[in-house]
């Protein structure tokens, strides 16, 4: 599974490389302004076997400004508080517990291609860019894991979504991304002393954008 999933990012990284690499030369005079996304939705943080014994689902609370270098390539910066929800964890015979996990921000800096339509309205895009997600401190009993201090892991992201124009500066804006995490092999709380796996999370967003 490991071994598809890399080669899934691998892919993806390749394909959005040759893509931005594409269009990198464009420089049109009348692309559009900055845009500001704020969005919320639903983040799932996979079964991960040295740090989360189940799968969780968090709120992510999202704010991103995108700033076009091109009328289809642009930059973007992203913050993300991924608010826990509380949920049974079934520990086997050991029994269930209601747990959550800390509060985890996560900041990325991001290239975005947008893809051509005949729609004026609608612009479409492919993401994908890197930076780091935090898990907060919580020692509360209803965490998991417990942290005593905040942990930082280097992560990053791929994904895809689109902005629907509904009047000349607002926008609806959906999105969908792919975050992995790399905590490091000694990290508290996310591994095992000896090694840690990637922290793979799903994260679908919509909100609105508006366009300065």
């Amino acid at each position: 599974m490991k071994n598809i999933r890399m080669a899934a990012i691998a892919a993806a990284a390749s394909l959005f490389a040759f893509g931005a690499a594409s269009v990198a030369a464009e420089q049109e005079d009348d692309r559009d302004g900055v845009e500001l996304s704020i969005m919320g939705g639903v983040q799932a943080l996979n079964e991960n076997d040295t740090a989360l014994p189940e799968s969780f689902v968090n709120i992510p609370a999202v704010a991103a400004v995108t700033y076009p270098l091109t009328r289809i390539l642009a930059i973007e910066g992203e913050f993300t508080w991924m608010i826990p929800i509380q949920q049974s964890v079934d520990f086997g015979s050991g029994g269930s517990q209601d747990l959550k996990t800390p509060d985890i921000l996560a900041y990325q800096a991001n290239l975005r291609a947008n893809l051509p339509v005949s729609a004026a309205s609608l612009a479409p895009y492919l993401a994908a860019g890197l930076g780091g997600v935090t898990f907060l401190s919580n020692t509360d009993a209803d965490r998991l894991p417990q942290l005593d201090d905040s942990v930082t892991a280097f992560a990053i992201n791929f994904g895809t979504g689109v902005t629907y124009r509904l009047v000349s500066r607002w926008g609806l804006r959906v999105d969908f991304r792919e975050f992995v995490a790399f905590p490091s092999k000694d990290a508290a709380g996310l591994s095992d002393g000896d090694e840690a796996d990637p922290i793979w999370m799903e994260r679908g967003t919509i909100g609105v954008a508006y366009a300065f």
